[in-house]
């Protein structure tokens, strides 16, 4: 479950007990959590809340022993007259009794909009006395939306159990239909079922006062139910019995705000949500949550637009993909409250917290005690992290903004290209984080905003070796011009091993120059890099391939350059006999072999044909004259230029076999052989191109 803050939040009462007394003075005791022995009275109480669903009420009724451990002094003597407990504001019928006795009961109002005191009188309880009260209340429920919490209705209850005692005098329970489903703000019911019916007990205190829990009761089958389609995600909307107001607002705003948040999250729907339910418990419990093992999202029965589209957002921003509560509160916050204003609707968004309040905390901090922290700290914490991932993303444009948060959600490495999500990969904490801020977001002041708000002593100190890692790293990435630098370089960066980082670039010495004299040597010749030897250089990863990066770089980038020469050699103009020249010699064909085998990697390949291309091109002239020279000796014959295997030729020289009386054979850096034929050299007679065999390394020019 992730818990995330609802727009309001609990005001808990603070029902501290007071014990004055002198002599011949009674004492006033207001009990809503417990008194102590020390402060002079001793409690025990037993609370029970039935819910009566046809009837649409809880019943209850609580057990109080109170003792007075307070000493008389000479002719001072304490006492009690009165004594008090919490009741939901609405409650009804409230009454106390003493051993069948009825007993004086008025009712006073509390700081909390929800809880009244329920105050008894009786007469004085002297030093050594005791006295059990046996209380009886009903409680009816308020309407949706109203300030009291208190809500009892035909398949769903909500309301306050207390209970007022010492540690392990203490018990409080609620009897509910096996049907209902049932939460509370603390974890210390058990239950047990009888029939048609479960009860829930707790019997271990929540504070030094006594058990106090908001209890929540829902019968799924009794909820309105609305399906909502938006695009092809079918969402299913749960509300309280006749709330057609919340599901036309939840149901609008869910066809307005989903395809904003996958915009902004630059992300598709991820599913893993089929129910979306009102409850009031969010708004008792200070947050509504993301289940995600249930499926289903809990908001309050508040019409409040952030709200909703923090919960969806968490279907993509969450601890699986973000490590620290802050970081996924924060950047879900920020991720939700874009989405109002781009949608239209309202929000009132965290004020920024005071930093040296006495709750304040390092936000690392707070993500160390989730549940253990009050609830200022808690609002701190929400209200802080908010801040952060707003004062770091707020300024950004949406196409940045998303960038960001895309990486995040998708565990890039900010050293890696947009879209990787295999070398490199992980949870993004504060550091990957700080990371994608800095890179993808251009952003400046980043490590002072976390240094104010997030981080401890110890992790501060991490900033400064990398602030000069980064500078280097920096130098390096823009010498090495449109090229990642080397992985190993990227994987020391992305996990902060600084000292690792330094030592690799001590490794590559002059690679990044190297890579970016390849680059340049490729626009200089017109032809496109090699990817082999790009993925050689942004693959290295050990000292290995760091050195065999020394001699593949500068061989890269002089290759390049003559594949580049030959090139132009091939395409310049000519006059016709040099063209026939070209032609008959294959000029074209070596250059264009020199540049296929340059980009598959194939550097001593690519060299020699493009050696053979620029040899073939400074022949070409006389080539082309010779073959006119041929023509004219022929009386118009027909010429043929033959060029056969270099098996054959080599078998016919080792055989002592020459070729025909007046051939002309030339070899070039290739080692193929161009054979310019005699005049009525028998066997060219009637052969043309086609009759070469396939694959013949001598080709028929």
């Amino acid at each position: 479950m992730i818990p995330s803050p609802a727009p309001r939040r609990r005001a808990a009462p603070h029902l501290l007990p007071t014990l004055t007394g002198v002599v011949l003075v009674g004492a006033l005791l207001l009990a809503g959590p417990a008194a102590v022995a020390d402060e002079g009275l001793t409690e025990e109480s037993h609370s029970r809340y039935v819910l009566h669903a046809k009837d649409s009420e809880v019943r209850a009724t609580t057990t109080t022993t109170i003792g007075n451990v307070t000493p008389d002094r000479g002719l001072t003597y304490y006492y009690f007259t009165s004594y008090a407990i919490a009741v939901p504001a609405g409650a009804e019928d409230v009454r106390a009794t003493t051993g069948g006795a009825a007993l004086p009961v008025r009712i006073e109002d509390t700081e909390d909009p929800s809880t009244r005191y329920a105050v008894a009188t009786f007469a004085p309880l002297r030093y050594g006395q005791t006295r059990t009260i046996e209380w009886s209340f009903v409680v009816p429920g308020e309407p949706v939306r109203s300030k009291d919490y208190t809500r009892v209705g035909d398949g769903f209850a909500t309301f306050a159990a207390s209970g007022v005692g010492d540690a392990g005098r203490t018990t409080v329970e609620v009897v509910l239909p096996a049907s209902m489903t049932f939460d509370a703000t603390s974890d210390v019911f058990t239950k047990e079922r009888s029939g048609k019916t479960v009860t829930y007990t707790a019997t271990e205190n929540t504070d030094k006062d006594g058990i106090w829990a908001v209890v929540s009761a829902r019968d799924p089958k009794k909820a309105d139910e609305k399906v909502v389609e938006v695009g092809g995600t079918s969402l299913t909307l749960q509300s309280f019995p006749g709330d057609e107001k919340w599901t036309g607002f939840v149901a609008k705003r869910l066809q307005k705000g989903l395809p904003v948040l996958e915009d902004l999250v630059g992300q598709p729907w991820p599913g893993g949500l089929d129910t979306i339910r009102e409850d009031v418990s969010p708004k008792v419990l200070g947050y509504a949550w993301f289940d995600a093992d249930n499926d289903e999202i809990v908001i309050p029965e508040d019409l409040d637009t952030a709200t909703l589209y923090h919960e969806l957002g968490h279907a993509w921003l969450n601890p699986d993909r973000l490590t620290g509560r802050w970081l996924s509160e924060g950047m879900t916050e920020v991720v939700a409250q874009r989405a109002v204003d781009r949608t239209g609707a309202q929000s009132d968004p965290w004020s920024a917290p005071d930093r040296h309040a006495d709750v304040a905390v390092p936000l690392t901090a707070w993500d160390a005690h989730p549940g253990e922290l009050d609830e200022d700290a808690e609002q701190y914490g929400y209200a802080a992290s908010y801040t952060v991932v707003q004062k770091l993303l707020g300024g950004l444009d949406d196409d940045a903004f998303t960038a960001v948060v895309s990486a995040a959600q998708s565990g890039e490495s900010a050293y890696e290209r947009p879209g990787e999500r295999e070398e490199n990969w992980g949870r993004t904490d504060w550091r990957r984080f700080l990371d994608l801020v800095e890179e993808r977001g251009d952003v400046t002041g980043a490590p002072k905003v976390l240094r104010t708000w997030v981080l401890d002593a110890e992790q501060k100190a991490a900033l400064k070796p990398r602030a000069a890692a980064r500078d280097a790293y920096a130098d390096l990435d823009g010498a090495d011009g449109a090229w990642s630098p080397p992985l190993g370089l990227r994987t020391a960066m992305t996990d902060w091993e600084f000292g690792e980082a330094k030592d690799v670039r001590a490794a590559l010495d002059g690679a990044a120059q190297a890579a970016g004299a390849v680059q340049a040597a490729a626009d200089s010749a017109g032809v496109p890099v090699p990817d082999p030897v790009r993925a050689a250089y942004e693959g290295a990863a050990d000292d290995d391939s760091y050195a065999e990066l020394a001699t593949l770089l500068p061989r890269a980038a002089d290759v390049t350059t003559r594949v580049g020469a030959a090139a132009r050699a091939a395409a310049g103009d000519r006059d016709p006999v040099s063209r026939l020249g070209a032609t008959v010699l294959g000029v074209d064909r070596a250059a264009e072999g020199a540049r296929t085998d340059l980009a598959a990697g194939r550097l001593d390949d690519a060299d020699a044909r493009a050696g053979a291309a620029l040899g073939r091109a400074d022949a070409a002239p006389w080539a082309g004259a010779g073959v006119i020279v041929l023509v004219l000796g022929t009386a118009g014959a027909v010429v043929a230029l033959v060029v056969r295997r270099r098996r054959r030729v080599a078998a016919a020289s080792a055989a002592g076999v020459d070729p025909a009386p007046g051939s002309v054979v030339v070899e070039d850096a290739l080692e193929e052989r161009v054979v310019l034929p005699a005049a009525g050299d028998p066997e060219v007679g009637g052969r043309g191109p086609d009759a070469v065999e396939p694959g013949a390394r001598e080709h028929l020019l």
